[in-house]
C-alpha cells in the first residue's frame, strides 16, 4: 500500500473533539472510567468530589497513584495515544487510550488534568473545547481555574487530579440559585456512589481501594448478597478458557426481611438484578443480563452468575470503549448457557416453594396441591382447584351441587389482573410474606377435623394422615401429624 500513497489528511479539531462527547456514557459510567485510570496508577484511595455553583460547579477526582511526568501527561491528554491492541499489565483497566478524554467530554467542555510523580515537580495540561472551537487547533494548555486544585496534589508525594469544569451536560447555563438544577446535580452524584459501589465493590471489599465521596468512605454493594442471613448457595467455580463462573443462589425474599428486602434488591429491584454478572479484572462490566441466553422471569430472580476475565480476553469479549458492555465469545457461551439453566432451576424451586419442602419426597407419594394450571384450546393458561385434594373431595362428597358450582365460579373468576397488579406495583407486597413452622389453630383444627371423617370412613390411619400431610398446605407444617390421632 506505500505504493499508493496520496494525501496525508488530518482531522478536524473542532468537529472531532466534539464528536468524541457522543460515546452515551452518562455521569456514573464516565466517572468509573476515570477511576479505572486511578487503578490501573495502582492507586489505593480515590477523593471525588463536587461543589454546585451553578454553571460554574465542578466535579474533582483526586488520587495517590504514582502519577506522570511530562511525556506521560502528554500522551494521557491525547486522543488514541495508546494501541489498543498492546499487550496490558495484568491490572491495567485501560484498552483503547480514548477514556480520560471521551469520559470527560461527554460532562463538560473543560478537561483538567493535574499530576505529580514522586519527588517531581506538579505539572497540568487543559483541554478546553471552547477554545478549540474557536482557535480549530489541537492546543493543550498549561491551565488551571483555581491554584487550589494544584495545591490538593503538591500536598502527596504522588497522584493524579482529573478536574471536571463547564459541566454543561450536567448543569447547563443554571443559576446558582436554581433550586430544581441543584436538587438534580445532587441527585445524580448519589447515582454515582451507587454505580461506583457496585462496579468497584471487589476492590472495596478486600481493600485495594478507598473511594471517598466528599470526604464520606464508600461502601461496596456486592450483588451477591454474601451478607445475608440466611447466605445465598454458592456453586463450585468452574474455569473455562481462562474465564472463572460462579452462580449465585439468594435466598427467598421472605427470608431477609423488609429492610434487607429493599437494599439487597440495588437500585433496579430483585427482578432486574438477576443474570449474569461480567467482570474484567474483578472491575463490573455488566450487571444483572442473560445475554441473550435466558429471559428475566420472576422464578429466576435469585440466581446470580459471576463471570470473571483478564484484559487479555478484551477483543474476545468485544469490550466498548465505555466499558459497559461485553459479549461473551462463542466458545464460552455453551458452558454459560448450561451453568444459566442450574442457577435458574434452583431459583425455581426456592422461589416456588419459598425454600420450604414437603414433608416427604418420596417418589412413589403423590403431593396433592390445592390449585394446578391448564392450558385450554385457545392457549390460554387457566387455574383450576384440584378436586383430589382431600379438603375439597370431603366437600364434594357431600353431593350438593353447590359446592360444585361455587368451587367453578372461584375458578372463572381468579383475580389474575389484581395479583400482576399489585405484583408490578411493588413486589414486597406478596414476596415478603413470610411462612412460619407454626401451623395455626385453624388449620389445626381443618386437620383434625377431615381425619376424624377419613377414620369415620374406614380408612386405614397411616394412610389417612398419608393423604392430609401430603397435600398443601398441610405439607409445609410436620408439626400437624402430632394431632392426627
Amino acid at each position: 500500500m506505500h505504493e499508493y500513497k496520496a494525501e496525508t489528511v488530518t482531522p478536524n479539531p473542532k468537529s472531532t473533539i466534539n464528536s468524541y462527547r457522543s460515546f452515551g456514557y452518562n455521569l456514573p459510567t464516565a466517572i468509573a472510567d476515570i477511576l479505572d485510570n486511578s487503578i490501573s496508577a495502582e492507586a489505593t484511595e480515590v477523593h471525588i468530589n463536587f461543589k454546585w455553583e451553578g454553571s460554574a460547579s465542578y466535579i474533582s477526582l483526586r488520587d495517590n497513584g504514582k502519577g506522570m511526568n511530562q511525556k506521560e501527561l502528554v500522551d494521557a491528554m491525547t486522543p488514541g495515544s495508546k494501541d489498543p491492541e498492546e499487550e496490558r499489565g495484568k491490572n491495567d483497566l485501560g484498552r483503547f487510550g480514548l477514556g480520560l478524554k471521551t469520559a470527560s467530554f461527554s460532562q463538560c467542555k473543560r478537561l483538567t488534568c493535574i499530576t505529580k510523580k514522586e519527588g517531581e515537580k506538579v505539572l497540568k495540561r487543559c483541554w478546553d473545547i471552547d477554545y478549540i472551537n474557536d482557535s480549530n487547533v489541537w492546543q493543550l494548555l498549561d491551565f488551571v481555574s483555581d491554584s487550589s486544585f494544584l495545591n490538593e496534589v503538591n500536598e502527596q508525594k504522588s497522584g493524579t487530579l482529573v478536574l471536571w469544569e463547564h459541566l454543561d451536560r450536567i448543569v447547563g447555563k443554571a443559576d446558582k440559585n436554581n433550586e430544581s438544577v441543584k436538587n438534580a446535580f445532587y441527585q445524580e452524584m448519589q447515582h454515582v456512589c451507587e454505580h461506583l459501589s457496585l462496579v468497584f465493590h471487589k476492590f472495596l471489599e478486600n481493600r485495594r481501594l478507598k473511594i471517598f465521596v466528599q470526604d464520606d468512605l464508600l461502601q461496596p454493594f456486592n450483588p451477591f448478597l454474601l451478607n445475608l442471613t440466611p447466605k445465598p448457595q454458592m456453586g463450585l467455580p468452574e474455569i473455562f478458557g481462562g474465564v472463572e463462573i460462579t452462580y449465585f443462589i439468594l435466598p427467598h425474599m421472605s427470608e431477609t426481611g423488609k429492610e434487607s428486602y429493599e437494599k439487597s434488591g440495588g437500585a433496579l429491584g430483585w427482578f432486574q438484578q438477576q443474570g449474569f454478572y461480567i467482570y474484567r479484572g474483578d472491575r463490573l462490566l455488566v450487571a444483572g443480563d442473560w445475554l441473550g441466553l435466558e429471559k428475566k422471569r420472576d422464578y429466576s430472580k435469585l440466581a446470580r452468575i459471576a463471570v470473571n476475565f483478564s484484559n487479555a480476553g478484551d477483543f474476545d469479549w468485544n469490550l466498548d470503549i465505555k466499558k459497559s458492555t461485553a459479549s461473551p465469545p462463542i466458545e464460552i457461551r455453551r458452558e454459560l448457557a448450561r451453568i444459566a439453566k442450574v442457577a435458574i432451576s434452583k431459583s425455581a424451586k426456592i422461589y416456588n416453594w419459598r425454600g420450604q419442602k414437603q414433608l416427604s419426597e418420596a417418589p412413589d407419594i403423590t403431593h396433592e396441591p390445592l390449585w394446578k394450571d391448564e392450558v385450554n384450546r385457545e392457549g390460554i393458561k387457566r387455574y383450576k382447584i384440584n378436586r383430589k385434594h382431600p379438603v375439597i373431595r370431603s366437600l364434594l362428597s357431600e353431593k350438593t351441587l353447590f359446592a360444585g358450582k361455587a368451587l367453578a365460579l372461584l375458578e372463572e373468576n381468579v383475580p389474575i389482573e389484581l395479583i400482576l397488579g399489585n405484583q408490578n406495583e411493588n413486589p414486597c407486597y406478596h414476596e415478603l410474606e413470610k411462612h412460619t413452622d407454626q401451623p395455626s389453630d385453624a388449620l389445626i383444627s381443618l386437620a383434625v377435623e377431615l381425619y376424624q371423617i377419613y377414620i369415620y370412613q374406614q380408612i386405614p390411619e397411616p394412610l389417612a394422615r398419608q393423604q392430609i400431610m401430603n397435600s398443601t398446605p398441610f405439607n409445609l407444617f410436620p408439626l400437624i401429624n402430632e394431632y392426627l390421632k
